[in-house]
């Protein structure tokens, strides 16, 4: 058997396939998806990195946006507050008071006419606006104008944020317990306080919360769409490719190593335009179709005249082969030879039977090529067996033969005399390539509508590397072992010839100690499978 040195290569192999799998896991990962599903997936991909940055531009924009109209609106009413603060004029109980309100009673009841409220806790204010007065280190008139008119007071939370804002600096934001506002505090001279202004961030925040569904809406719907337009087109786009992989999956098919065989299938003229990628492909493709079908061709007709050649030569050498063989042995009976002169002329005797085996089965060959078949009739396939095994014990009693067939005949129609060939070469084939003492087992049995014959032996089996070619014409696995046998290579190559044209096939399966060649042919009155 041949040995390869297999777990050396294994772990060579292993060695070398660690870093490739670990860096190219990523890219198995896409592998096996269809081109049009990664055009599709890249496509939108790119479509949804651009709505993205394109709805982040939008909301910063209109953020920055709002934030600017915010705080120009809560300048214009931190002036307002502070204007009506210069104007306001309350008296000294009044602003102690810290609330700008005097009972009603009391003003009524001394007969004085009542002062005006403070501007920042009169109604009518814009809705939502915050306003209050830090003086003294007291926060007063501190509240919010809700959308009803009235005034929410803040709570103590609300004033400790208040009182931590920053004199005249930038505008801040703060959680409130009324939500989210941006507060500024501003001084007053005319009363000496601090006034603090504050405007809800609550319409800016919806404002944006608005954009960003508008925004995702349109983005993922303008991305289904653009899927399902994108698959048409890419899908319309790529059928060329489609057809093109059709034709050469049909040509694939074709059994191109079986005689000659027309390669018809061509990439449509539509398709294979040299103006665009994918003609081009067709179009080489189509030239490539066109070479091989040459090819093939010439192959073909340089087969059928070497066929023809052989066949020819074959035919006129029996005739001198004959007359060697025919005049070799009247000198032997007619002729005082010396013992030199008998082994000689012996030789060419032996030679001629030789030359003459091989000139008929090269002739046998030529002739099945040509498909001529040869008359069949009914067969004992069963008789025929036995008698073969017989005829092969007889000339190698150094091997164990065993028959194993049916006691029932077995019969199908074919050609008795080839049949007996493909028995004989098979047998002899086991004699000259096991040792001796080897058994060889011959068995017989029905298969479903099929006769199976084998031929097993538990010699040495045959090598690896030529398993693949034993029924190839003068293949032969050892070249000094075949020419000591006599062997030319040819009797299992008749073997398949014979075989396939009865519309049956014929195999081996071979491993160290046992060896099978096992041929199926149909039985009588079956139609024949294709294989």
């Amino acid at each position: 058997m041949d040995t390869r040195g297999k777990p050396d290569t294994a772990q060579g192999g292993t060695d070398q396939a660690v870093p490739k799998a670990q860096g190219g896991r990523g890219r198995r990962l896409f592998r096996p998806w269809q081109l049009r599903t990664k055009l599709v997936i890249i496509v939108l991909a790119l479509l949804a990195a651009i709505c993205a940055a394109v709805g982040l531009s939008a909301h910063a924009a209109m953020e920055s946006f709002l934030s600017g109209q915010l705080n120009e609106q809560l300048e214009q009413a931190s002036n307002r507050a502070l204007r009506s603060q210069e104007d306001f004029r309350p008296d000294d109980e009044d602003d102690h008071n810290g609330d700008g309100r005097d009972s009603e009673s009391e003003q009524h009841g001394s007969g004085q006419v009542p002062e005006p409220a403070d501007p920042l806790t009169t109604p009518g204010q814009v809705v939502g606006v915050l306003n209050a007065r830090i003086s003294e280190d007291e926060v007063r008139n501190a509240g919010v104008f809700m959308p009803d008119g009235e005034r929410q007071d803040l709570t103590a939370a609300d004033t400790r944020v208040i009182r931590s804002l920053e004199l005249n600096a930038a505008p801040e934001e703060h959680r409130l317990s009324v939500g989210e506002y941006r507060l500024v505090a501003r001084w007053s001279e005319r009363r000496e306080a601090t006034i603090v202004t504050g405007l809800p961030l609550l319409a800016k925040e919806q404002t944006l919360e608005s954009l960003t569904r508008t925004m995702t809406g349109v983005s993922a719907a303008g991305l289904l769409a653009a899927a399902l337009v994108g698959t048409l087109i890419i899908r319309r786009t790529l059928r060329p490719l489609g057809q093109l992989s059709g034709v050469a999956t049909s040509v694939s098919r074709l059994p191109l190593g079986q005689g000659h065989v027309a390669i018809g299938e061509r990439v449509p003229a539509k398709i294979a335009v040299p103006a665009t990628e994918v003609g081009r492909v067709g179009h080489a493709f189509n030239l490539m179709l066109d070479n091989v079908a040459g090819a093939f061709d010439a192959r073909h007709r340089s087969e059928t005249k070497l066929r023809q050649f052989v066949a020819d030569a074959s035919h006129e050498l029996r005739t001198p082969l004959t007359a060697i063989r025919g005049y070799s042995e009247m000198i032997r009976l007619t002729e005082q030879l010396s013992p030199e002169g008998r082994s000689s002329i012996g030789k060419v005797e032996s030679e001629a039977k030789r030359m003459t085996a091989l000139v008929e089965d090269l002739l046998l060959l030529a002739r099945m090529d040509e498909g001529q078949r040869a008359e069949q009739s009914e067969v004992d396939l069963t008789a025929l067996v036995a008698e073969s095994v017989n005829d092969v014990r007889a000339i190698a009693p150094s091997h164990r033969w065993v028959l194993d067939v049916p006691d029932d005949p077995v019969t199908l129609r074919a050609n008795p005399g080839q049949l007996r060939q493909v028995l004989v070469n098979l047998l002899t084939n086991a004699h000259r390539h096991t040792g001796q003492g080897t058994t060889v087992v011959t068995s017989l049995a029905r298969d479903d509508g099929y006769v199976r014959v084998s031929v097993a032996d538990d010699g040495p089996g045959i090598p690896e590397g030529f398993a693949g070619q034993i029924f190839s014409r003068f293949a032969r696995a050892d070249t000094s072992r075949s020419d000591r046998s006599g062997s030319h290579g040819l009797g299992l190559s008749i073997v398949k010839a014979i075989v396939t044209s009865h519309d049956g096939t014929v195999g081996v399966d071979s491993r160290p100690g046992r060896t099978e060649f096992f041929v199926r042919l149909p039985s009588a009155g079956t139609v024949p499978a294709n294989n």
